[in-house]
């Protein structure tokens, strides 16, 4: 049976757009914001490098000195303590990532219109970097398996362990609308990013506002931990409109706080 797996057709296309989503989202979104508010691309280029250094080298290799370690166990065997843990550590890492980021480059800021900017690129690449790559290897794993089984497909990957088995089955079984909450996902995670470098940002600039550091992190662990525990235990859909519905409020505060400071910048 396993050598008679094909992905639809329909579900490569939605693969596709899924993934042209998440390059045109933050592209859009920094014309728009450079357009509309003035942000300047150095602070979006500068999003782009600072989330993959902060969250893709550094934090795994904490990943990897935790989860490997004494508690490894503890953290992996308990749902609840697994979820703290993953929100905390995404939470910290990019967060403090982006505080260094928007302090060292502060002189150079005529305003939160930057942070607009600089949030759209860190949660841009992040799209790109783990949803938009993600949908190119589908499509080329699923495009292999059509045109040549099982075989093909470890003639472009080698040999299939039984988790990539397990996945490229999954692949194969998924409904093509369940690429389009891949998008929404992204949208959801993008907004969150723009929100929290808003927060982060004032409270570099603004005297007396610190605390909008310790709060972002706070926020991004408490998205990040419901996340994690929504898709353990609820449908895909209860996950995302529970995301969607947390990166709303965050957007409500921090545009209320963007305001604030574009007048006192203005």
């Amino acid at each position: 049976m396993e050598n008679n797996l094909m992905v639809a057709q329909a579900t490569m296309i939605a693969m596709a757009l899924a993934g042209i989503f998440t390059v045109v989202l933050p592209l859009g979104l920094g014309i728009f914001f450079w357009k509309r508010t003035g942000g300047r691309w150095r602070f979006f280029f500068l999003g782009c490098v600072v989330f993959p250094v902060f969250a893709m080298v550094l934090e795994q290799q904490a990943h990897r000195l935790l989860l490997g370690g004494p508690l490894g166990p503890a953290l992996q065997g308990n749902l609840w303590l697994y979820a703290l843990y993953a929100g905390l550590m995404a939470g910290a890492f990019e967060e403090c990532g982006r505080w260094l980021a928007l302090k060292l480059t502060l002189r150079w800021s005529r305003g939160p219109e930057d942070a607009l900017m600089y949030g759209a690129g860190h949660g841009g690449i992040e799209a790109v970097l783990l949803a938009g790559m993600t949908m190119l290897n589908n499509i080329i794993i699923s495009l292999a398996l059509n045109q040549g089984g099982l075989a093909a497909v470890e003639d472009f990957m080698g040999p299939i362990p039984e988790a990539g088995m397990a996945a490229i089955q999954g692949m194969a079984a998924a409904p093509a609308g369940l690429y389009f909450w891949t998008a929404f996902e992204r949208l959801s995670a993008v907004g969150l990013h723009i929100a929290l470098s808003v927060l982060v940002y004032t409270a570099v600039r603004k005297r007396g506002a610190w605390y909008w550091f310790p709060a972002a992190i706070l926020i991004h662990t408490l998205v990040d931990m419901a996340a994690v525990l929504t898709n353990a235990l609820f449908p895909v859909a209860v996950t995302e409109g529970t995301t969607a519905l947390l990166t709303l409020g965050v957007i409500f505060l921090a545009r209320t706080i963007y305001l604030d400071q574009k007048q006192k910048t203005s």
